[in-house]
């Protein structure tokens, strides 16, 4: 069964020539699969990356419960180390606050599926397919980029039929 999660996981593809310097900044949460510790999120959720040298980067991830209080957690991103060659688009990232997170010294898949060429749009996803995110520069969801996102989590084998808009419940 192992054998055939890594072929799996091996399969999945990352963003080509990620530029993570672009990639920085405000990003405004518009669809995810379910996960455990964003279950408190039930309104706007953002997630602001900062460049750091060395091709790391800080984030500042934020959202609103359901009684309009602002939940906050700092992390770290950095490349995934366990892999052979570098995958700027292949990172693992790291939470330190308790709600959001396992212990402070779990990293997580973060990898990057997809950018559009204007850096506007994005998509990160866990190599066992669990987790997913559409993101984007703008408040308000681009709907056709949301759909063409949701295509291609389809086509990478993400269970896309699970997804909730931001501000769902579920």
């Amino acid at each position: 069964m192992r054998l055939l999660a890594t072929k799996q996981e091996s399969q999945l593809l990352t963003h080509p020539d990620l530029d993570l310097r672009r990639y920085a900044g405000l990003w405004y949460e518009y669809a995810r699969l379910p996960n455990d510790y964003q279950m408190d999120c039930t309104g706007e959720v953002t997630a602001e990356y900062t460049w750091h040298e060395g091709d790391t980067l800080s984030v500042h991830f934020s959202c609103s419960n359901s009684e309009c209080q602002i939940l906050e957690a700092r992390g770290e991103v950095r490349p995934v180390q366990r892999d052979h060659g570098i995958d700027p688009a292949k990172l693992e990232i790291r939470f330190s606050s308790d709600w959001l997170s396992a212990p402070s010294s779990v990293w997580r898949d973060h990898w990057i599926l997809y950018v559009d060429p204007d850096y506007l749009h994005a998509m990160i996803g866990t190599s066992d397919r669990r987790c997913l995110w559409m993101l984007g520069r703008s408040r308000t969801p681009d709907r056709l980029a949301l759909q063409k996102m949701l295509r291609y989590a389809a086509q990478l084998g993400f269970c896309v039929n699970r997804v909730l808009r931001t501000g769902e419940t579920g």
